[in-house]
């Protein structure tokens, strides 16, 4: 698992709680649905920060906001870390910025900031700003604490800092489409990430950022009065502009993950506000019915298949004994997969090569040498009468056509926007 993780771009604390979800499923049920056990757990774990809000209405809302959440909705039944990242940030917060620092709460905010770091490296901005905000508070032994959590992670850091940085070059977004999107999950919509679905509407999308926007201007009002408010908040920007500075030396800002790490901090004081201020009270309901929309539009059935995933079905129905897949950037790791549990019966190789190293992550094509050579073996491997195929992006289908033409016949069975499929077999 570590000599994994140095190839990749997080830390191993999921990867280890989800390791027996996974071995279980995979040689005992042949289903993927226990992997997402672990994250429907940990992010029910967030509502018990119920227990912490004034009895009555205000943990009601925070009920409402939290059921109702589309991120955290989609997250709890993702086989991710977001869910978990999320409910710990909570924790963290509560522990560090409110109530009596006795040595049972610094002991636990020191456990849980330790866990949350080992978790998800977005917890390195979570802690540092509360932190901050522990210290511009005068709560210098919940700062303490956090730093004692912080100290586990020496031991990480190395490999850290050996990880790829193209493990992450997928990520890019302007600061603008950053806020954008954090707003619009603030406010019940949110940024959805391609492997969910298309995006919501844009009326919902808008709503939603008037809505944050809204609420924000009036929990700026009880600045002064409120310590829960004016901790929460800071807390809030602190964590967000560090993101976004960090992002200029390294891709770390994405909307729809990113904020994941202060939703709930949001909605839990949004819950509370709202019992001292009449203009968030109702913000909170106009975000638990976009909240709602969002949601219905997500379930619905009104989305096809990717086209990917119906080219390997078709591979898997088509394939005879000597043929062989070639499969590129992110298309390898669902072949890999498939064939790894049988259902796929011909042999997959990576493109390019190292991409077989590192399933999870792709770059743009770089066609080198041991490249070339790789699918060159592959084509002279290939026995009369046999195919090899290929599932690749447009732009990798392009730089290998001219060595696939040179070698034999090529057919061009799919191509969409997503995924091309190509036949190779001998003259």
């Amino acid at each position: 698992m570590l000599a994994i993780l140095a190839n990749d771009s997080g830390p191993p604390l999921w990867y280890v709680i989800e390791k027996p979800f996974v071995l279980v499923a995979e040689r005992f049920l042949s289903a993927d649905a226990l992997a997402r056990v672990p994250a429907l757990l940990a992010t029910a774990g967030l509502f018990a920060g119920v227990s912490t809000l004034p009895p009555g209405a205000a943990r009601r809302r925070f009920l409402f906001l939290a059921a109702a959440s589309p991120l955290l909705l989609l997250y709890s039944a993702e086989a991710r870390a977001y869910g978990l990242l999320a409910t710990e940030c909570l924790a963290l917060f509560l522990l560090a910025l409110r109530g009596e620092e006795s040595p049972r709460r610094l002991a636990a905010a020191a456990a849980v900031c330790a866990a949350a770091l080992y978790t998800h490296y977005l917890a390195l901005f979570a802690a540092g700003s509360l932190a901050l905000v522990a210290l511009a508070e005068k709560r210098t032994r919940s700062a303490l604490a956090l730093l004692a959590g912080v100290l586990p992670f020496l031991f990480w850091l190395p490999i850290m800092g050996g990880q790829p940085r193209d493990a992450v070059a997928w990520m890019h977004e302007t600061p603008s489409e950053f806020l954008a999107g954090v707003l619009s999950a603030l406010g019940g919509g949110g940024e959805v990430p391609s492997p969910f679905g298309p995006p919501l509407p844009r009326p919902l999308v808008l709503a939603a950022v008037a809505i944050a926007v809204v609420t924000a201007f009036a929990m700026a009002r009880l600045w002064r009065t409120d310590a829960d408010v004016r901790r929460a908040v800071a807390f809030l920007v602190f964590f967000l502009g560090s993101v976004v500075f960090a992002s200029l030396a390294r891709p770390v800002a994405f909307a729809g993950r990113t904020e994941m790490a202060i939703l709930p901090v949001w909605l839990w004081i949004v819950a509370l506000a709202g019992e001292r201020s009449r203009a968030v009270r109702i913000a909170s309901l106009a975000t638990v019915g976009v909240a709602i929309l969002s949601c219905a539009f997500l379930l619905a059935p009104h989305r096809e298949r990717p086209a990917s995933a119906l080219v390997l079905e078709n591979i898997e129905r088509i394939a005879r004994p000597g043929d062989a897949l070639v499969a590129g950037a992110h298309f390898y790791l669902p072949a890999r997969l498939d064939a790894d549990r049988g259902r796929l019966r011909i042999p997959v190789l990576p493109f390019p090569v190292d991409q077989g190293a590192h399933p999870g992550w792709s770059v743009p094509v770089r066609l080198r040498p041991e490249d070339v050579a790789a699918v060159e073996a592959a084509l002279a491997r290939s026995a009369p009468g046999s195919r090899v195929y290929f599932e690749l992006p447009q732009s990798y289908a392009g730089a290998l056509h001219r060595l696939l033409v040179s070698r034999g016949v090529v057919r061009e069975i799919v191509r969409t926007p997503e995924v091309v499929l190509l036949s190779w077999s001998r003259r």
